[in-house]
């Protein structure tokens, strides 16, 4: 182990700088762990191209909850290829747009989606983002603007929803650290105390609508809907028989299900079954849920598939081969960016960042301090429980010592998980930011790039007239909604709408 210092931040400042000015993440990713390896191994270049390789890629490849990860994504990825050339997708394309006819419909039937799969952020991003790429091509909204929705929607979500893979971790986070303190309450209680105190994920998911509802854009993402609309995909006069729809629906459908059935059975046999709702989900293995559930929908697609003779047998296996082929250059990204958290976690960054912004500090600057601190680590290792796991232990009894009645430390608290929130949306190596690239089609460099100055948008909102205001002992809810009036504005004075030679056609 190596002391915390400058230098633990190049790693991730050289594969974010490559990636945003060469968009090239697999050699941007490449050459942070090759750069991060020199350092570990006091820049002897064999020793450090070994350590590259073994342990870093090969830990991050062979970790249990990773290769669930993998598997879940493979699985998903081959059955949305079945459910593809079975036209069960094209079918259920058709239904959709019975009703999303227009761009801003379907921009606000992907963002409803999202708001659907709320119980875990991976499943958000390959569910929904598989779901609704071909309804993005037909109503002419780009990949990058569903990337953008499905990223808003997944990880936002699975912090806000009372039920979700998110929430045991997050309340056992919190209640030891409230032990620790000395202090005696419930921790879920406080859990749900704090959400208003929540600004980024509310932001996010307000901000997304907006742009949605609006069919308004600004920066990069307005030049990549006006592509969109110049090559959008002509209307499909082929109606496709009405079963293939449940073809591309029930797969869907035994995904979810099977995913909240698990959590379910697996949390009731451990925590019991008088349990509390979040107790039973905390006490569940999310990897094991998502893997189950992607089980289930791959078997239900081949099986499907075959029954409405819409594909013969060595055709659904030639599919499912094609949809993982599909994914081998996302999955290399996944194996990169979980090699360069590992060795960013060996040099100490979070901690050196922790260390130099120091403890003291007034009261009144501390949620915005832990949320920039937490939006800083989540940014530069990709992962929000990480982040999480790093700073509530510090941030709720710095809190407490502050000032002893418990609402700067719920401000406190719901900063670390806003911020934590907050750097893993806008990271390139984020693995939700992946998956949100890799569900929807999209380029992950355009993804990020497209991406970036909304997410910015909403989380200075969240700094200027959230965790600031709420320092000072505002009321959260009207924090909201002024936050959200400021997104709001934000979008409709900034944003605009396509040329309407454009919009038309």
């Amino acid at each position: 182990m190596v002391e915390p210092g400058i230098l633990s931040l190049a790693p991730v400042a050289l594969a974010i700088g490559l990636a945003l000015k060469t968009r090239q993440i697999v050699s941007s990713l490449g050459a942070g762990v090759l750069l991060a390896a020199l350092i570990l191994k006091s820049w002897n270049p064999w020793d450090a191209l070994i350590y590259t390789v073994d342990p870093l890629l090969l830990d991050a490849i062979a970790n249990r909850d990773h290769v669930k990860v993998t598997l879940f994504t493979l699985f998903v990825a081959a059955t949305l290829e079945i459910v593809s050339q079975g036209q069960g997708t094209r079918a259920l394309v058709q239904r959709i747009t019975r009703w999303a006819r227009t761009r801003r419909s379907g921009m606000l039937a992907s963002w409803g989606a999202g708001m659907v799969v709320f119980f875990d952020d991976y499943a958000n991003c390959l569910i929904v983002g598989g779901s609704m790429r071909s309804v993005s091509d037909r109503l002419g909204f780009s990949r990058e603007k569903l990337a953008y929705i499905v990223d808003s929607t997944a990880a936002p979500m699975a912090t806000l929803a009372l039920v979700s893979t998110w929430i045991g971790f997050e309340v056992s986070l919190m209640g030891d650290a409230l032990a620790a303190s000395g202090i005696e309450t419930n921790a879920y209680a406080f859990f749900l105390e704090g959400l208003p105190y929540r600004f980024y994920p509310f932001l996010a998911l307000f901000f997304a609508l907006a742009i949605a509802w609006t069919g308004r854009d600004f920066g990069p993402m307005r030049s990549a809907e006006m592509r969109a609309q110049r090559e959008m995909a002509p209307p499909d006069s082929d109606t496709v028989p009405p079963i293939r729809a449940w073809l591309g629906a029930t797969p869907i459908a035994a995904l979810v299900g099977v995913t909240g059935v698990s959590l379910w059975v697996q949390g009731t046999a451990s925590a019991g079954s008088g349990a509390r709702l979040f107790e039973i989900i905390g006490g569940a293995d999310g990897y094991d849920a998502m893997l189950h559930g992607s089980i289930a929908s791959l078997t239900v697609a081949a099986i499907g598939a075959v029954s409405v003779r819409a594909l013969t047998s060595k055709e659904v296996t030639e599919a499912a081969l094609a949809g993982i082929r599909g994914l081998v250059d996302a999955m290399v990204v996944l194996f990169l960016a979980w090699a360069i958290g590992s060795a960013i976690g060996e040099l100490q960054a979070a901690q050196y960042l922790v260390a130099t912004l120091g403890p003291a500090v007034p009261s009144w600057t501390l949620p915005t301090l832990v949320f920039t601190i937490s939006a800083a680590i989540a940014f530069a290792t990709g992962t929000s429980f990480g982040t999480m796991s790093i700073m509530i232990p510090l941030a709720i009894p710095l809190a407490l010592q502050l000032e002893p009645t418990t609402s700067l430390a719920l401000a406190t608290s719901a900063a670390v998980l806003s911020g934590a929130t907050w750097g893993d949306h806008c990271s390139p190596i984020s693995d939700t930011t992946i998956l949100s690239s890799t569900g929807t089609g999209c380029d992950h460099a355009a993804h990020v790039a497209t991406q970036l100055p909304y997410a910015l948008s909403a989380g200075a909102i969240s700094i200027l007239l959230g965790s600031l205001p709420a320092g000072f002992g505002v009321n959260p809810w009207a924090c909201l909604v002024l936050g959200c009036a400021a997104c709001a504005a934000i979008v409709r004075f900034v944003g605009k709408p396509l040329p309407k030679a454009i919009s038309s056609s």
